[in-house]
């Protein structure tokens, strides 16, 4: 038995986080959206109210156990449900042929923290996405495009020419089912794939730092 317990992916998690010590408060604010969005007349004006700002950071000391924590937590948006150990985060984030980071949250009403983790690995003149995953806490906002258009302008400083990704489905993920789709992939073979001379733009609604 303590065995047993002792391999579930909470305890995978030896270091607690930030967003972990703010979780009482993170509830409170979330009420706070919740009214909001009642009283707002469409998901645009309640979008655009929420003053939202994202910020790309780094896989860092500070950063790496929270993005370990959300690849073994997160189910709902999880393009591929990949699993990494703090340990496995800090070996490819040194890798110099992995883009990894994180994506922090936060708008009028307070700090959501870090919601967001992406991994991809270039592979010559193209860029794989290996994990792409939005905390529950923030899905409905649109953020994740946001995400995925900082990949975009990264791989196009790198003169990358395409991005490919894949949707692995499971019994959880269907939140993000079209996600690929509706952002603008074209499915191919393989999985999914983005041409990186496609025009994107980031949401009007988001301010991305």
């Amino acid at each position: 038995m303590p065995s047993t317990l002792i391999n579930l992916p909470d305890f995978n998690v030896l270091k607690l986080t930030e967003e972990d010590k703010q979780r009482g408060i993170m509830y409170y604010q979330q009420r706070q959206r919740n009214e909001l969005k009642e009283t707002a007349t469409s998901l645009d004006e309640f979008l655009k109210n929420l003053n939202i700002k994202v910020k790309i950071k780094n896989a860092d000391e500070f950063t790496i156990p929270r993005i370990s924590q959300l690849t073994l937590k997160t189910n709902q948006f999880n393009l591929t449900t990949q699993r990494y150990q703090i340990e496995d985060i800090e070996k490819i984030s040194k890798d110099k042929n992995f883009l990894v980071g994180a994506m922090e949250v936060k708008d009028k009403f307070g700090d959501s923290g870090i919601t967001g983790v992406f991994i991809a690995k270039k592979d010559g003149k193209k860029m794989n996405v290996d994990t792409f995953l939005l905390s529950c806490r923030v899905m409905g906002r649109k953020v994740e495009n946001a995400m995925m258009h900082y990949i975009i302008e990264h791989a196009k400083k790198e003169n990358i020419e395409k991005i490919e990704a894949k949707y692995l489905p499971t019994k959880k993920n269907q939140p993000c089912s079209s996600f690929l789709e509706d952002f603008g992939f074209e499915k191919t073979q393989n999985g999914w794939e983005f041409n990186i001379h496609k025009d994107i733009k980031l949401p009007e609604h988001i301010e991305l730092t």
